[in-house]
């Protein structure tokens, strides 16, 4: 058996026995911060290491299941528990900043916690001091708490190939004080993100990976209405603050107040409800006339996401094509498409439903509306009877 530490995990991160992991998780961080050796130096280095024991075996079950209850005398012998002799000189006063409970021995604990500073485990994040913009950021979680499912579907789906700005290298900029409410925000915008629980689990791109990006493109908004007017102070290039605000606000903006599939909402409705009953005649004549007239490998090897146009301006009506394709993807093959066709059928019908969502007036549009058309049109293809030798007229 693995041979158990010579301290108290639970004390040492200050969480009680029926603590979760996610608990701990942040117990860790919050202590890890003050200690860790690119902090403190070569004085943080044990206690480090005792932090990371006591995370692996409090976040491991096998392992925490041999520990003891916690209790005043972990990990000290018999003889160690005896009282010791009273000493011959008066001890030092002990330390009154605040509890060492948890610190390596003979370290200084940190300074007093300033009243604005932030404390993950003792604060919470949605009643926080953000100073004059506190009223403007609650009005902000409630309007997260009040989108549509359509909504925040669209906020998950505006992030483009550019990301919203992360704060991150302003932090040796901002004073202290701005700096732990950007913090706090962090975490307000997660937490009321994820209170929704009535809706289905996130979308999945083609290729399967899951998007928390609805988080993300929040937090960047929420954190330009913070921090916007100082950065725009320290920042005198008015193009690069235009481009910064952009990548932070456009997003939500192109997300909310709009319908799924914006303006062609009917349009792109209609054709889904369509693809969901095509008959395997049809579905067989789409990944057909996609691969003649695309020539497949156009638009990316099989189950990837990438569609005309370009996300790293987000645009409402490119917000609803992109949504629009991811839909489309989801529906399944009719029985019995042979496999090699349904990449095509995939590739077709996305591509269809992203050129409707954009209206599909202009030329290169009606193109790439083409498989669709010969998928429906009961008559074969001009280029079906060429290739069989039939009359062309």
């Amino acid at each position: 058996m693995t041979q158990l530490p010579d301290f108290d995990p639970f004390k040492l991160l200050g969480v009680d026995a029926s603590a979760d992991a996610a608990t701990i998780d942040r117990a860790y961080k919050a202590r890890i911060r003050y200690v860790h050796p690119d902090i403190a130096g070569i004085a943080g280095l044990d206690e480090t290491k005792r932090l990371n024991i006591a995370r692996e075996w409090l976040l491991a079950p096998d392992l925490r299941a041999q520990l003891p209850p916690p209790t005043p005398r972990w990990g000290r012998t018999t003889e160690a528990a005896q009282p010791p002799p009273p000493p011959s000189t008066p001890a030092p006063s002990p330390p009154t900043s605040t509890s060492t409970d948890w610190y390596w021995d003979g370290a200084p604990a940190p300074p007093p916690r300033p009243s604005w500073a932030y404390d993950p485990l003792r604060d919470d994040p949605l009643r926080f001091d953000y100073g004059a913009h506190t009223d403007r950021l609650r009005e902000f979680f409630d309007s997260i708490r009040s989108l549509t499912g359509d909504e925040r579907a669209r906020v998950t789906y505006s992030l483009g190939e550019e990301p919203p700005f992360f704060f991150d290298e302003f932090e040796g900029v901002v004073s202290d004080r701005l700096w732990a409410r950007s913090e706090a925000l962090e975490d307000a915008i997660s937490s009321v993100w994820s209170e929704r629980v009535d809706e289905q689990p996130p979308l999945l791109f083609p290729r399967g990976r899951v998007f928390g990006n609805g988080i993300v493109v929040a937090n960047a908004y929420a954190q330009w209405l913070l921090m916007g007017d100082v950065i725009r102070q320290r920042t005198r290039d008015d193009d690069a603050i235009a481009a910064l605000a952009g990548r932070c606000i456009a997003p939500w903006e192109a997300s909310v107040g709009h319908d799924r599939y914006g303006s062609r909402q009917q349009e792109v409705v209609a054709l889904l409800d369509d693809a969901r009953v095509l008959s395997l005649t049809s579905a067989e004549r789409l990944a057909r006339a996609w691969h003649h007239d695309m020539g497949g490998f156009l638009y990316g090897r099989p189950g990837e996401d990438w569609f005309p146009g370009s996300l790293d301006h987000p645009r409402p009506d490119l917000v609803s094509a992109r949504l629009a394709a991811v839909d489309a993807s989801r529906i399944e093959p009719p029985a019995g498409l042979p496999y090699e066709h349904h990449h095509g059928f995939r590739c077709g019908l996305r591509l269809t439903a992203y050129v409707l969502a954009l209206g599909g007036a202009s030329e290169s549009g009606r193109d790439y509306l083409r498989p669709w058309r010969d998928a429906l049109d009961p008559n074969p293809s001009f280029r079906d009877r060429a290739s069989r030798g039939m009359p062309l007229g």
